[in-house]
């Protein structure tokens, strides 16, 4: 999969299907719309493309843009959609000037600079200035313009919708299996260990502590969780810690804290990435690290039961 930060990088070469959004988490209702694309694309002999934009539209256009926890980063969102069988990606710079074009400018430039002539649009897509492009509005343009438009239906999951939305909530209530049901694969932070305070080693529970660079990543909800951390090329089974530590009377920052099971190499500096699978516990206040140290063991008994179950 080709990636383009601008429009002037690319050179028409072939016709392009192609679908846009945000497309955040590329979850299972995004997959099936570029699973469709991507079917489209090859009956007509067109590539595959998709367009998104960086930053997230909502960050721009919003009052509060800090507020706003994304479920992938950029390099997460590309990786995923190159698994789906993209042939280009377009991330465009999203700003006020881009979002004050009407849907009708939009249009021209997709069919016109880039060669669309198909477009793929999930139900409630709506682009353009006042978001005044949906499937309508592109039906009726079909008849000035040579392309064509496919709509994708609403996508359910257990009589839900699918949605990013419902994904954060899952995810800040601490619901990662509901959240893995809806994304279709596990939620994941990445990043690098770092040192901590060596509590967790006196303990008898040496972590890794992964420090998350982007600070737009949703982190799930305080607690514990039975997890998979990729060390190299291996996922290992792992009890993550994430939270202010408030027995430690720690300076209320939280943390994301990694015990991979039987396992004493060292980390530092090592990049990480961690499967949250299930939720095992509130984040809590012990009187004493003795307290501490028992319910850690509770912890793992726990987490080698989960994996044990699987």
């Amino acid at each position: 999969m080709q990636i383009f930060h601008s429009l002037s990088e690319y050179s028409r070469t072939a016709p392009l299907a192609l679908t846009m959004g945000s497309f955040d988490g590329v979850h299972l209702a995004h997959a099936e719309v570029i699973k469709s694309l991507v079917s489209e694309a090859k009956e007509r002999q067109c590539l595959a493309a998709l367009m998104t934009f960086d930053p997230h539209p909502r960050m721009v256009l919003n009052k509060d843009p800090d507020k706003l926890k994304l479920l992938s980063t950029a390099e997460e969102k590309a990786s995923k959609m190159a698994s789906l069988g993209l042939d280009l990606l377009f991330v465009l710079p999203f700003d006020k000037a881009f979002s004050n074009q009407s849907a009708l400018e939009f249009l021209h430039l997709l069919v016109n600079q880039l060669g669309v002539s198909h477009l793929v649009i999930g139900y409630n897509h709506r682009f353009g200035k006042d978001r005044e492009g949906d499937y309508t509005f592109l039906l009726e343009q079909t008849k000035a313009l040579p392309f064509t438009v496919q709509e994708i239906g609403r996508h359910a999951l257990d009589q839900m919708a699918v949605s990013s939305s419902k994904i954060r909530i899952s995810l800040d209530s601490g619901d990662v299996a509901l959240a893995q049901m809806f994304l279709g694969y596990s939620y994941t932070l990445s990043g690098n260990v770092v040192h901590g305070d060596q509590v967790g080693r006196r303990l008898g529970y040496p972590t890794a502590n992964l420090r998350v660079e982007d600070p737009h990543k949703l982190i799930p909800k305080s607690g514990i969780y039975a997890a998979h951390a990729r060390v190299g090329d291996r996922w290992l089974k792992s009890m993550a810690y994430i939270g202010p530590r408030p027995t430690l009377n720690a300076d209320g920052v939280s943390v994301v804290e990694i015990n991979i099971l039987d396992f004493s190499e060292d980390l530092y500096g090592q990049s990480m990435s961690v499967r949250f699978l299930s939720r095992l516990r509130d984040d809590r206040k012990f009187d004493s690290l003795e307290e501490l140290q028992a319910q850690i063991r509770l912890d793992e008994s726990r987490v080698r039961l989960y994996f044990d179950g699987q």
